[in-house]
């Protein structure tokens, strides 16, 4: 397998600002996802690989988002490759009750 593509510089994480600066908003998920523990939260946090933009981003996927995804696709995230997701932004409270802007999946398509 070629893997070209995949090891591109460009792998970094999908930001809101991303989303913001692209009139055409959508995520096309390129791999299975991934579970990780996140150093920053703490927590279990699911990575999707994907392109935005003509780059490789990783989405870290909210629990919110996740379950909009297994809706519509199933809990299965190998039947989730090459699917697309339709992105917007929101507004939400950090736990130190800073507003910040985050990323949420409008529609799967």
């Amino acid at each position: 397998m070629d893997i070209t593509d995949y090891a591109k510089k460009g792998t970094d994480f999908l930001k809101a600002a991303d989303v913001l600066a692209k009139p055409q908003v959508v995520f096309v998920i390129t791999s299975e996802g991934e579970l990780v523990t996140s150093e920053k939260f703490g927590n279990e946090r699911l990575h999707l690989q994907g392109e935005f933009d003509k780059e490789f981003k990783v989405f870290d996927c909210s629990k919110t988002n996740s379950r909009t995804i297994v809706e519509k696709l199933g809990v299965d995230s190998k039947a989730w490759v090459g699917k697309t997701l339709k992105l917007e932004v929101y507004k939400t409270k950090t736990s130190d009750g800073k507003l910040v802007d985050a990323i949420n999946i409008k529609e799967v398509l």
